[in-house]
């Protein structure tokens, strides 16, 4: 069975190893080289082949005399390696930034009083420098510039954490006149008029400092305005799930789960958005997006311990240290370091995310969670393979050991207890569960005024997502994907008739890659051999074929399969060979010939940023094609693609069904 699945055997174990260790630098990988030299190919494929479930797995390499002291030996050294804070760090930057205030340069202000944040240890930690209130100091900086940038909201939010991190008395009385500034602009004049009304008690009679206050409390009142910078991530990190009703879950022995529609889908429908069950933002993007919810950093905060992370809120902030950062806080260095994959890692915060007791529930009710009834092809797993993941399985263990997720102090001892062995084995699940069914995470990026046209995807993370995994794999895809923030939207871009299997995309298309390619890419990365009807029928790429094909029109007697290659040796009407009916194929040629009209004109309106307009024309235009014809065509997959990027557009409004 293996071997009419996997095209390239090779390439798919280098694919299968990328996502273990994704670089190549890391000294994981050298390890499991090391201990795979020690025990032998012979070992690994005659007895610890022969193991049948995680549980044995787990155990063997922990207890085996085969491998118990390498593996002791090399989890003996786990130790916290994480970026530190330095206040030494935080007051430069932040003196810079100030410099940087009296040029009126408050862009280049900001982002200096964001890096002093992040930078700055605890409130009285570092005594020495800024009599330990850095971190108020640096909010404070950055409240002034966020004023002059008109962002207030986020402005009155620094300063109100300013004051909580003992922002010096001296400063009080201006904290409040900022914030009455802020509350003016923003239009929020019961709250103003207390800020203003409590600055003027604070003042103390001095008459000068008054004077300016009123003359700001009038200014205020007559120039109200709202320029606040409008984000994306609305509801995005709340746990959500909207499913539409036309989606039904079906099962079958040679497909798994898979979704199906029970009644008629339209281009542009909304069928899923869902909150990941987990996710891991990608290590390069630590400095630019937030650790929690994936949105683009504009005012960051820090986490209290480590200077590796940021988060675009205190709510952001809150919700990670309070349930995964606390544990992977000290030790994220170190598991980059190792050069782990952010699959690994991902497999790491679904423990993490939900602490010991909860994990310990889900692992004794297994056959009740949703996750343990996802795909892991543990089947078709090599030896080797099942060898590599479990020892990645007892490393992150270890880390767990290490920063004391097991309440037991954090002590040096590396054996597993019957709770840590368990929570191993819920790790090597993990491993192989993600490998099929992790998706990633994306931003949308435009490179001219947010024009869709000018749209390209950016890799931000990965996911796991208990809805959206039951998906198959289509080479010409019904869906669209697109993220806020860490959420999956997933929209339809082609009519779907009721029981017609909805497909989505696992990265090979047709319209892009042949069929050799794809087949290749498929059965090495997600072990299954493609029979969608693209790859049945062997549809030809863009630039390679495609625009040679002809096109092929539908019978219109309801249940006749019959297709008519077009052109046809009539020119006007003709019966249909299978059912006798008389076909009008002057207008259904008219049909088509409207439908690329409508293609062109829906592009234009893309390029003029109608993309509203671009949307209705595209769908209407699509829906009429497959009313009458048959896929492949060009200019119709070329729209379904353009459809796609409109849907993806910031701010657009998500049509739930």
């Amino acid at each position: 069975m293996a071997s009419k699945i996997f095209e390239d055997d090779q390439y798919r174990n280098l694919c299968s190893e990328k996502t273990l260790q994704s670089n190549s630098q890391g000294f994981f990988m050298n390890f499991v080289e090391h201990l795979l030299n020690h025990v032998g190919p012979e070992w690994v494929k005659t007895v610890f082949g022969k193991l049948s479930t995680d549980q044995d797995r787990i155990k063997c390499v922990y207890e085996s005399n085969k491998t118990k002291t390498l593996l002791q030996d090399f989890l003996i050294n786990v130790q916290e390696v994480y970026r530190q804070k330095n206040a030494s760090i935080s007051q430069k930057k932040r003196l810079e930034a100030e410099l940087l205030m009296e040029k009126q340069d408050y862009q280049g202000a900001l982002l200096l009083f964001c890096q002093s944040i992040i930078r700055s240890a605890k409130t009285g930690q570092e005594k020495s420098f800024d009599s330990g209130v850095s971190l108020s100091l640096a909010l404070w900086g950055r409240s002034e510039a966020l004023l002059k940038l008109g962002s207030y909201s986020n402005a009155i939010v620094d300063v109100q954490q300013a004051l909580k991190e003992n922002l010096p008395g001296s400063y009080k009385a201006q904290a409040f006149w900022r914030m009455a500034k802020c509350y003016a602009a923003l239009g929020e004049e019961s709250r103003s008029k207390v800020s203003f009304d409590l600055t003027e008690k604070l003042l103390e009679g001095n008459q000068e400092k008054i004077e300016q206050l009123n003359a700001d409390r009038l200014h205020y009142q007559h120039h109200s305005t709202v320029t606040q910078v409008i984000t994306d991530k609305g509801d995005a990190d709340q746990k959500q799930l909207y499913a539409s009703n036309k989606l039904t879950v079906k099962m079958s022995k040679s497909m798994g789960r898979y979704i199906v529609a029970n009644e008629r889908i339209e281009p542009d429908e909304t069928l899923l958005v869902e909150s990941p069950y987990a996710a891991c933002l990608l290590p390069e993007f630590f400095g630019s997006h937030c650790h929690h919810c994936f949105t683009s950093l504009k005012s960051p905060f820090g986490c209290p311990d480590c200077a590796s992370v940021a988060f675009c809120s205190l709510d952001c902030k809150d919700q990670a240290i309070a349930t995964y950062h606390k544990h992977e806080c000290k030790y994220l260095d170190l598991l980059i370091g190792s050069g782990m994959s952010v699959l690994a890692h991902t497999s790491l915060r679904m423990i993490t995310q939900f602490g010991l007791q909860r994990c310990l529930e889900i692992y004794r009710n297994k056959s009740k969670e949703k996750i343990y009834r996802l795909c892991t092809n543990s089947h078709l797993r090599s030896p080797e393979d099942f060898f590599q993941r479990t020892l990645m399985a007892s490393f992150l263990l270890r880390c767990l050991q290490k920063a004391n997720f097991f309440q037991t102090g954090g002590d040096n001892q590396v054996s597993p207890s019957r709770a840590e062995y368990e929570i191993g084995e819920m790790l090597l699940f993990n491993l192989q569960v993600l490998q099929f069914n992790a998706h990633e995470v994306y931003e949308t990026r435009y490179t001219d005024n947010c024009k869709p046209i000018t749209s390209r995807v950016v890799f931000i993370g990965v996911a796991i997502y208990l809805t959206a995994s039951l998906f198959n794999h289509d080479c010409h895809p019904a869906l669209s994907r697109h993220f806020v923030g860490k959420s999956i939207v997933l929209t339809s871009v082609r009519p779907l008739n009721p029981n017609e299997i909805i497909p989505e995309n696992y990265g090979p298309v047709f319209t892009r890659q042949t069929l050799a390619e794809r087949k290749r890419s498929l059965s090495s990365r997600y072990w299954f051999d493609c029979q969608c009807m693209a790859c049945q029928q062997n549809w030809p790429p863009i630039g390679r074929g495609l625009e040679n094909v002809s096109e092929r029109l539908m019978c219109p007697t309801p249940g006749c399969t019959q297709i008519l290659t077009l052109p046809v040796p009539k020119a006007n009407n003709t019966h249909c060979l299978k059912c006798r009916s008389v076909i009008d194929v002057p207008e259904k040629v008219l049909h088509l010939k409207r439908c690329l009209e409508q293609y062109r004109i829906a592009s234009d309106m893309m390029k003029n940023l109608q993309t509203k307009e671009a949307k209705e024309m595209f769908c209407q235009a699509i829906n009429t094609f497959y009313k009458c014809f048959l896929a492949p065509h060009k200019e119709t997959h070329l729209s379904e693609a353009q459809l796609s990027k409109c849907i993806a557009q910031p701010r657009n409004t998500i049509k739930l069904q």
